[in-house]
């Protein structure tokens, strides 16, 4: 299926949400001393807590503009239009992040609450879940990986006099890893 009757600057929009939420994603992870997003910060102060969290909110906002927005203007809905295609897309996205049809939807609506009352509203519930970001990496994985095989070159060519896109989004996501231990490894002890 072809993306080239897509506007390149809408193509353009999507992959850079790609980007970011994938390197947020890498940035909070890393945060953690087992740098997958669970146990202890590395950054045991106010400062690192509150840097780290604000990495989980923004990937978590990119990842719903992207996936748990059916109205926003980049869901990939709006990349992948014919009804058709949208069902092999999201079949085969499942498939890939072996995700069941109804824990898909538990988890469009797990991370729906924690933006809804935990990041854009501070609302009066007592407990906060905060979402594994897993199936969220490897959605956004999955579909930049889709808008690249699908799209024309010319798209990607004419985004190259701007800030040029990963060919690669996996490989992007390390290297936002490996940059972040550094950031990490050259603030010890402070």
């Amino acid at each position: 299926m072809s993306l080239a009757s897509l506007d390149p600057r809408f193509v353009r929009r999507v992959c850079l949400l790609c980007c970011h939420c994938v390197r947020n994603i890498a940035y909070y992870r890393v945060g953690f001393v087992n740098e997958d997003g669970s146990g202890a910060l590395k950054q045991r102060t106010q400062f690192g807590a509150t840097v780290n969290s604000n990495m989980l909110d923004i990937a978590v906002l990119e990842w719903c503009k992207l996936f748990a927005d059916r109205n926003a203007h980049h869901h990939w809905k709006r990349v992948i239009r014919d009804n058709t295609e949208q069902q092999r897309f999201l079949g085969d996205m499942l498939h890939d992040t072996a995700t069941s049809q109804s824990d898909w939807k538990r988890y469009l609506d797990t991370v729906r609450v924690y933006r809804d009352k935990f990041v854009a509203h501070l609302d009066e519930l007592d407990e906060m879940h905060i979402p594994s970001l897993a199936v969220a990496l490897k959605c956004v994985l999955f579909l930049y990986a889709h808008i690249r095989a699908n799209s024309p070159a010319s798209t990607f060519a004419a985004m190259r006099r701007h800030m040029p896109l990963p060919e690669d989004l996996s490989a992007y996501y390390e290297d936002c890893r490996d940059e972040a231990r550094k950031a990490y490894d050259a603030g010890r002890g402070v």
